[in-house]
């Protein structure tokens, strides 16, 4: 059939749809912004990948300031910070005391009062405390430093007790750790100092002061790689017509103050999946020129953002296209169904595990979990048991690093052989949160299931370690707690929640913005804060009630990150030294944030794109386009499966086959039926797209 000449095609996409869908670097869009800019924020360092309570006997996380006895730290800066900047450090105080800190930062003081006078809102930094004179639990502390006591080149910053007192003491990261929390090469810092009481010089640290700078100012540079788009204007479509693009024009609505910019690069293609044959080269555009030769329908592109003047940053509002389109006229196809997935990627890699990983299968094998699952009705039936399993099965003494189930794990059996399981008094189990739910994620993985860890907290508790599944039947993540056996779901639709729709609940109730040093836990009403919530928990068959526990952890969901990893079962490292048992130092997680609950000082990884944190699983996507030959369409097959083995295809409701990424779908007179799915590499089934045509 022949082409039809002309049209102009025009497509516009919005800072919000790019916000949502493109993968982003050091960029930031709220949803009060008008477009999306440069982060503002950044942390400087050289503690996370030792900070914690170590495992090994004799590693104190803590070195007391008292007496004569002084810490230094040297930070070394490229340039002077322009904006402002605040210390953060993990400290303890103990209860009562009248101690306060001295910071000299290039002979410029700074005092950080007792808690209770600094802060007298922040209870949670003695408060908690049971007995005078007890220490707290750990929490990170701000200082704000005074402008321009910062340099370009080397900081000293000091560290001491005003007149000696005894009161509080700070966190060391230990050298020793460091293997733990970097992948290799580990290099170690070596930019802390101790005086002792009574010494004149300063002695080596054996770690790093868990100590930070905290910068306001916005990122030197940023990178926006949008989706892959079809020009032609088709995206939407079910089957798209056969075209021919001859002339394409990128412009975009750009806000760009003097010494910021943003700048475009294309690629364009003729395969709906970036980077297979028929893909051009990234090519520099500038807005509102064309981008000469096009090699298809398909176009990428990249913004590149940049700064000179960090105080300062580009905001991008829009990206406009317009091409100059032939298109076949008519195709003679009706669509009657389609049912296709819509695949939302992480802007970060993520590593998955491999299903096949040795200590995966061991687990499956030596704890006889086929028969725990034997009989479940559905996937997500399956799931439940290995939480109820996971929630009863005993663990030994175990380690934070590495996580090494096995090891955590007893095996003993009855007189009758059977595997002898846990009794609780109480509803919660026996062990930190941290053991029950990081073995439910590799039960789950054991199975072919996606799992991962996560972790929480608000600004005046401790927090909890949970585990999170995604669920084929529901075509989401759930937030599941093993600690406990329970879950929540949405009583109007019974669909359980992940941390995301729990935490949001929480944000509604919350009155102000969640603050360090105001926190909601000692403001607001906390029975009025858990009465009447539009969701509820499913604990389970237990003769104790979750209720207690499940209410309470709720007040905690302001905060919470994840590794972004879960092959923690066959790669020890990096992973935190220590996880739950002090406040959380390690700067390697990718961190939720919102209005309500703003990115935190100490870390330099948040999101909040949902595609960021809960990207979908074990989808298959096709693209379906007339090929120009009566009776055919070429399918191509994209997936966001974990551990993907094969694509398999069935025509009108016949046998499930093998099938590659790239196909010719021959069409019959009358109703047409493709079903498309992935298949893992141990051999769980994917979630199935389908199209139905009328020829």
């Amino acid at each position: 059939m022949a082409l039809a000449t002309g049209k102009r095609v025009e497509t516009v996409v919005s800072a919000a749809r790019l916000y949502e869908t493109a993968a982003l670097q050091n960029l930031w869009m709220d949803p009060s912004d008008a477009g999306i800019h440069l982060f503002c924020g950044q942390v400087i360092e050289n503690d996370g990948p030792g900070g914690g309570n170590s495992d090994d006997e004799g590693r104190q996380p803590f070195g007391e300031v008292s007496g004569g006895t002084a810490f230094k730290k040297m930070v070394l800066l490229d340039v002077a910070p322009a904006g402002r900047v605040r210390l953060a450090f993990i400290g303890q105080e103990r209860k009562g005391h009248q101690a306060t800190l001295r910071f000299t930062v290039n002979g410029h003081a700074v005092l950080r009062t007792p808690s209770p006078v600094a802060a007298p809102e922040a209870k949670q930094y003695w408060d908690l405390a049971k007995d005078e004179g007890a220490w707290s639990w750990s929490r990170w502390y701000y200082v704000a430093l005074p402008e321009g006591c910062l340099k370009s080149g080397e900081n000293a910053i000091v560290v001491e007790s005003v007149d000696g007192h005894i009161g509080w003491s700070l966190m060391v990261a230990d050298y020793r750790d460091f293997e733990k929390g970097m992948a290799p090469p580990v290099m170690l810092p070596e930019t802390s100092y101790v005086r002792k009481d009574g010494l004149d010089s300063w002695e080596e640290e054996r770690g790093e002061y868990v100590l930070r700078l905290a910068l306001e100012e916005y990122r030197s540079s940023g990178e926006l790689i949008s989706e892959v788009i079809d020009i032609a204007g088709e995206n939407d479509c079910a089957v798209k017509s056969r075209v021919v693009v001859r002339a394409v024009t990128l412009d975009a609505e750009v806000d760009a103050p003097k010494g910021t910019a943003v700048e475009f690069e294309v690629r364009t293609g003729a395969d709906p999946r970036v980077g297979d044959a028929g893909w051009s080269g990234w090519k520099s555009v500038q807005p509102g020129e064309s981008l000469g030769e096009v090699q298809g329908r398909y176009v990428q592109w990249k913004a590149l953002f940049s700064t000179e003047n960090p105080a300062f940053t580009p905001v991008l509002k829009a990206v406009r296209f317009e091409a100059d389109v032939d298109e076949e006229d008519g195709s003679g196809l009706r669509i009657v169904r389609v049912q296709n997935a819509r695949i939302l990627r992480p802007s970060r890699p993520y590593e998955h595990e491999d299903y096949r990983c040795e200590m995966l299968a061991e687990l499956r094998k030596r704890f006889e979990l086929d028969a725990v699952v034997a009989g479940a009705q559905t996937e997500f039936e399956l799931i439940e048991r290995l939480m109820t399993w996971a929630y009863f099965v005993p663990l030994s003494a175990c380690r934070h690093y590495p996580w090494n189930v096995l090891d955590w794990l007893v095996l003993e059996r009855d007189v009758h052989g059977d595997i002898v399981m846990n009794e609780y008094k109480t509803r919660r189990r026996d062990k930190m949160c941290l053991y029950p739910n990081v073995v439910l994620v590799a039960a789950c993985l054991s199975f072919g299931i996606p799992a991962r860890h996560v972790n929480f907290h608000s600004e005046g508790m401790t927090g909890h370690e949970i585990a999170e599944v995604w669920s084929n039947d529901y075509q989401k993540w759930v937030h599941l707690d093993a600690t406990r056996d329970y879950f929540w779901y949405d009583p109007a639709t019974l669909t359980p929640l992940d941390t995301l729709e729990v935490h949001q609940v929480l944000m509604d109730r919350l009155d102000e913005v969640e603050r360090w040093d105001r926190p909601y836990l000692f403001r607001q009403d906390l029975e009025a804060v858990v009465k009447d919530l539009p969701i509820m928990f499913s604990e389970g068959h237990h003769a104790l009630s979750v209720q207690e526990g499940a209410l309470f952890l709720f007040r905690s969901f302001s905060h919470f990150r994840m590794i972004p990893r879960n092959n923690t079962f066959s790669k020890q490292g990096p992973l935190p030294v220590s996880q739950g048992t002090e406040v959380w130092s390690w700067n390697g997680y990718l961190n939720w944030a919102d209005e309500k609950a703003p990115p935190l000082l100490h870390f330099n990884g948040h999101t909040n794109r949902r595609a960021d944190f809960y990207p979908t699983m074990n989808q298959t996507r096709f693209t379906a386009e007339q090929t120009g030959a009566p009776g055919e369409l070429g399918i191509f097959l994209e997936t966001d499966m974990p551990g993907f083995g094969r694509y398999e295809m069935r025509v009108d409701r016949e046998t499930w086959v093998e099938v590659a990424d790239r196909f010719v779908w021959t069409l019959q007179e009358g109703v047409n039926i493709l079903e498309v799915r992935g298949v893992n590499v141990i051999g769980v089934e994917g979630i199935v797209s389908s199209l139905a045509v009328v020829v």
